[in-house]
């Protein structure tokens, strides 16, 4: 049996192959997870924006229903700016007695990007109890 001894350049320039191979694999996994991460992240972005644009209106709901509740509708606002970048729009429509329906739009722009818009509406009756005015949503 003759067993032919590889040269120590063979073995050089297979070490060298071996290293390219597992540097090329191991940059496309790398370039994977930071395209996944990147994805990800734009993801959480939209979603914090989104929640951002609901609490905007969420909070003008309530401080309509705080105005109605003071009996003082003349004095709510037609449009509010309570951040940086973002605009709300109230509309409050009295249906029948102690009835009201409330509108809004909601806008929040971050800095160079596109505007988040959300649209609330509800309908709330005033109610007295015991002498205190309350609230109750009855629909949208």
């Amino acid at each position: 049996m003759i067993i032919i001894k590889a040269s120590s350049n063979q073995r050089k320039g297979v070490a060298l192959i071996t290293c390219l191979v597992l540097m090329a694999l191991s940059s496309a996994l790398l370039v994977s997870v930071v395209v996944q991460e990147l994805s990800t992240r734009k993801k959480f972005e939209q979603i914090n924006l989104e929640t951002k644009v609901q609490n905007l209106a969420m909070s003008a709901q309530e401080i309509a229903l705080g105005f109605l509740l003071e009996d003082a509708v003349a004095k709510i606002p037609n449009t509010m700016t309570p951040i940086p970048g973002s605009k709300v729009s109230l509309k409050v429509q009295e249906t029948s007695k102690s009835s009201y329906t409330i509108e809004i739009d909601a806008e929040y722009t971050p800095q160079d990007k596109k505007p988040v818009r959300l649209s609330l509406s509800g309908a709330f009756l005033i109610k007295t109890l015991d002498g205190k005015r309350f609230a109750q949503s009855v629909g949208k």
